[in-house]
């Protein structure tokens, strides 16, 4: 997986294209309601052999930078092209949903952007350099 990560101040999203055929055609706009770690993340068809486990380094990165910043919610956005290696999308698509699911589970705020979709995005990256981290594994 390759994930960077962004300790964002505002973050607002708009689909554009869709991307994927498998998915309707739909609009959707959204916004963090504030502060919040921005992930962009790319699953790798290497985290498939093992997609729990993948999803759980995933969730400790995530919450780790989250209690270093000090915020409550966390916006997951699937981006691939971070590499190369793509993992096929239900695979994908899977490992973010239990991502999201660990993430609210222990009472964190989670936005997903929309699956399958290439959106317009608005953000204010906060200056520290903890506020933007890249992890791969």
């Amino acid at each position: 997986m390759k994930m960077l990560m962004f300790h964002v101040r505002e973050f607002w999203f708009r689909t554009h294209t869709r991307n994927l055929a498998t998915e309707e055609e739909r609009e959707e706009e959204g916004e963090s309601p504030g502060p919040a770690i921005l992930a962009w993340l790319q699953v790798e068809s290497a985290d498939l052999t093992d997609p729990a486990a993948c999803a759980r380094r995933a969730t400790k990165n995530l919450k780790w930078h989250a209690r270093k910043v000090d915020v409550p919610r966390i916006v997951l956005h699937s981006f691939a092209h971070l590499s190369g290696d793509r993992a096929e999308p239900e695979g994908a698509q899977a490992v973010l949903a239990d991502i999201a699911e660990r993430l609210r589970s222990v009472d964190y705020e989670v936005l997903e952007t929309p699956w399958g979709y290439f959106n317009e995005f608005k953000m204010h990256v906060e200056g520290p350099g903890i506020a933007k981290v890249w992890k791969e594994w």
